[in-house]
């Protein structure tokens, strides 16, 4: 069977990295109508009739589902032979984490399910990743899942806040998220520190260099009480351990518990596949390998964890730079599709 995975996902692979044909599909936009009554602005490349459907959800990029990295990755999958639907969800767009994002994907899934007829496979990174397996995890969605692949996902939030917070020097994109998320929680007389992290985020995210940044401009006008905040963050260790327990300590009764995929496993039984990269600065690869480790206690077709050099968290490094990577690479995208056409 793991040969069998290889065989499918290694053309897969040949096409990711620019050395097979992978044409440039014609797609649709849609909104779709989830039950909560709201209109989630989709993106969908119609595959060929009775062709697989795959739901991909975005993580926290401000560019949404009009990331290129999102639009190459529904390209090759297209390709390979799903029906590819891209919903885009406001607060995630807008670098939000938010209780009202599990209920969001599960609806959103729901309305693809019901639009195809048929089981939908789950794709998704980061935080998008861990929710979604939140949002999926019950009976009645399992029954309308075929295959799962989650790429640098967490499994406990109270792991993974310190562990980003910890990364500044990294991974400053991802502090900067967390700190605009929860500032007023934590130093609700701090006015400028929310737009200022926002702003900082997005020049990250957005590549905004030298002129363009505008949280570099933003730094100066901050008082001085904020800018030794902001120093403290960027330069001592001890300083951001001690604000992650603040932050954790302000969060909602019951926020960590909902929304940690760790708390979920008990009641997965569709194939799933956890993907993740060696040297993640954002979370930790070993959140991934705890739930492998639970599911593979639990699951009558065991899941299938790969900790690759060749993935950074928000992006993958050109294959020919880690050749020793490519058959682990192949052989869970191999997992993740075949489990997709065979639903």
């Amino acid at each position: 069977m793991i040969e069998k995975y290889y065989l499918v996902g290694f053309p897969f692979l040949v096409r990711y990295a620019g050395l097979g044909f992978s044409s440039v599909p014609a797609f649709k936009e849609r909104n779709i109508l989830i039950d909560s009554g709201l209109e989630i602005r989709t993106k969908i490349f119609p595959g060929k009739k009775n062709a697989p459907a795959v739901y991909i959800q975005h993580g926290m990029s401000a560019r949404g589902i009009e990331d290129p990295r999102i639009l190459e990755l529904a390209r090759h999958l297209y390709n390979t032979g799903f029906t590819v639907y891209l919903p885009e969800l406001p607060e995630v767009r807008g670098l939000k984490v938010s209780s009202e994002t599990v209920p969001k994907i599960r609806s959103t899934f729901r309305a693809i399910y019901e639009l195809e007829g048929k089981p939908v496979s789950y794709l998704s990174a980061s935080f998008s990743a861990g929710m979604g397996m939140v949002a999926l995890s019950s009976e009645e969605e399992q029954v309308r899942l075929s295959s799962t692949l989650l790429v640098g996902t967490y499994a406990d939030f109270s792991k993974t806040l310190p562990f980003v917070i910890a990364n500044f020097e990294r991974d400053p994109y991802a502090v900067y998220v967390m700190l605009y998320n929860y500032i007023k929680k934590i130093r609700s007389n701090f006015q400028a520190l929310e737009e200022f992290f926002r702003e900082s985020a997005l020049d990250s995210g957005l590549q905004r260099r030298e002129e363009a940044a505008i949280g570099l401009r933003m730094y100066s006008a901050l008082s001085s009480e904020e800018r030794e905040f902001v120093d403290e963050i960027r330069s001592v260790p001890s300083f951001r351990e001690k604000l992650s327990v603040e932050i954790l300590n302000s969060l909602p009764p019951g926020f960590i518990k909902e929304n940690s995929p760790a708390n979920f496993t008990s009641s997965w039984r569709k194939p799933i596949a956890l993907l993740h990269g060696f040297d993640d600065p954002v979370i930790s690869p070993g959140e991934s390998e705890d739930l492998f480790l639970d599911l593979r206690n639990r699951l009558k077709d065991p899941p299938i964890f790969v900790k690759s050099r060749l993935l950074t968290h928000g992006d993958h490094l050109p294959f020919y730079t880690q050749f020793p990577e490519i058959p682990s690479m192949a052989k869970i995208w191999g997992f993740f599709i075949k489990n997709a056409f065979e639903s």
